[in-house]
């Protein structure tokens, strides 16, 4: 927690807000102008404290956040999907050699662009645009003489010259010019500085898998425990006469959206539990029926685990 020197109000450290009170209590200096030179720490019964005195040193346990990206349908995250290769885009406009654009897509979990057909080569030179990566772009081949290769290993199968181009002597590796409509390629020096395509396969979705399930098994709601976006039921069953009982070995819901919801039988059953928020090692069992439909049904399923179920 720091100043904000403008309005004079506490709020965290990346700007927000705040506006949660722990239920253990806090200083009272929480409520009024703030200060320079404080320091804001919680203590072992969850009491927010804080220490005025600029002069003050200890040492305390420091917990971090970070904010999860969403994973999105078509697998791509942070790329873009032109909705038919299975492939993920990304162009990166700064200025930079060829041996720096590997670099650079290395570090996102992808390989510099190779291009297959008229579509994909159209839709990468529309992301350079969009991007602002105007006077050219690095794709992924290099040239042995004049003959090209995808240097991911991927077959010479569609080509997309300038005219006049590739010329001998100008450069091994292979730019598009990305200026005009058409997305030309040329052959360039490999310390030329321009942006880089890069390109990934596309994750596959999770899927639901709704059994059979077999008693002591795990079942866990698609994605568990980075993705809880993805709906998913789950029938289980035991010998006729018997009841079904379940363990909630943790929920981590969204207590405004997201629910896990336990039916007596698969169809037209009463309702045995609606679970959301965060719950662990609880016990369900089926009223009547040997069957019991367990529904993870997310709400966009954002920043939180899931459900894992015995």
């Amino acid at each position: 927690i720091g100043c904000n020197y403008t309005n004079k109000l506490w709020e965290w450290a990346d700007g927000s807000a705040v506006d949660y009170e722990p239920r253990e209590g806090y200083h009272p200096d929480l409520n009024g102008a703030c200060t320079t030179g404080s320091a804001w720490y919680l203590t072992s019964n969850g009491f927010w404290n804080r220490e005025a005195n600029s002069s003050f040193y200890f040492t305390a346990q420091v917990f971090c956040t970070v904010q999860l990206h969403q994973p999105t349908g078509d697998g791509c995250e942070t790329f873009d999907d032109d909705n038919e290769d299975g492939e993920c885009y990304q162009v990166r406009g700064n200025a930079q050699t060829w041996q720096d654009a590997q670099t650079t897509c290395r570090n996102l979990g992808a390989s510099v662009a190779s291009i297959h057909n008229s579509q994909e080569n159209a839709f990468i030179r529309r992301l350079a645009a969009s991007a602002g990566a105007v006077n050219g772009i690095y794709i992924g081949a290099t040239s042995s003489g004049n003959t090209f290769s995808w240097i991911d290993g991927s077959p010479w199968d569609y080509k997309n010259f300038y005219p006049g181009f590739p010329i001998t002597g100008k450069g091994e590796c292979l730019a598009m010019d990305t200026l005009s409509n058409s997305g030309e390629w040329m052959n360039m020096d490999c310390g030329s500085r321009l942006g880089v395509a890069c390109a990934k396969t596309a994750e596959p979705r999770h899927t639901c898998t709704s059994g059979p399930w077999k008693e002591g098994e795990i079942m866990y709601t698609p994605g568990y425990p980075y993705d809880a976006s993805e709906p998913c039921d789950y029938f289980l069953s035991v010998s006729a006469g018997k009841k079904v009982r379940v363990e909630v070995l943790l929920l981590e819901a969204n207590a405004c959206c997201d629910h896990l919801i336990l039916v007596d039988d698969v169809l037209g059953g009463n309702l045995v539990a609606n679970l959301t928020g965060e719950i662990s090692n609880q016990y369900y069992t089926t009223e009547s029926s040997n069957f019991m439909r367990v529904s993870w049904v997310p709400n966009g399923g954002v920043n939180v685990r899931g459900a894992m179920v015995s």
